[in-house]
């Protein structure tokens, strides 16, 4: 299931955050785009919410940012995971 997949990959992420997160927020843009029809027929309300703001947050992304700008993508990111996993049935 593609959406447990990234899910958990999200709250991976949101507990060890690697120090380059560029690799990781352009995964999940990808997964977003790239499987969205998969995972909206797992999740749809969840995978709704994702997707309205996710991509925008992983857009954000540039290597080598500075621990607080990772810090402010970290919490944006984790506003939009909460969101979702309250969506999930």
């Amino acid at each position: 299931m593609k959406f447990n997949e990234m899910m958990k990959k999200i709250e991976a992420f949101l507990q060890e955050t690697p120090k380059d997160i560029f690799d990781f927020s352009g995964e999940i843009e990808d997964t977003l785009v790239d499987d969205y029809d998969e995972m909206f027929s797992e999740q749809p309300d969840a995978v709704r919410c994702l997707s309205e703001e996710v991509p925008d947050i992983c857009a954000s992304a540039e290597p080598g940012m500075s621990q607080s700008e990772i810090e402010i993508f970290k919490r944006k990111l984790s506003v939009e995971y909460e969101k979702a996993k309250k969506l999930v049935i």
